[in-house]
């Protein structure tokens, strides 16, 4: 069966990370995973943009093992009403570059030494 264009899989996970205070948070939410590959979640604490998170797969089947996955935010788009925000994501890979955090400056200075 196709998908229909403009069509987004929607999944129940946990997110998990330090929000913009530096602090622990786990929150339950939906993640919507559309066609073109974008990911986004409504999260009430408040992120930074390049910040990393972790997603984990909340699903009934105790079959899979359902390991957090990284990924980076790459766009807080807005808050509504009673204080959540639209975060959108990317997932992160072994070996990939890591924009605007602490580790591209690290290697960005030793290289000017």
């Amino acid at each position: 069966m196709e998908r229909q264009s403009g069509q987004s899989n929607i999944y129940r996970v946990e997110v998990s990370g330090w929000d913009a205070s530096e602090d622990f948070f786990v929150e339950q939410t939906v993640l919507e995973w559309n066609e073109d590959e974008t990911k986004s979640v409504e999260l009430r604490c408040l992120l930074r943009e390049g910040c990393v998170v972790f997603l984990r797969l909340l699903q009934p089947s105790e079959e899979e093992t359902n390991f957090p996955v990284p990924c980076q935010v790459v766009g807080i788009a807005r808050t509504d009403t009673v204080g959540r925000s639209l975060v959108r994501l990317a997932q992160m890979h072994p070996g990939a570059p890591i924009c605007g955090t602490a580790r591209a400056s690290v290697s960005s200075a030793s290289r000017a030494a």
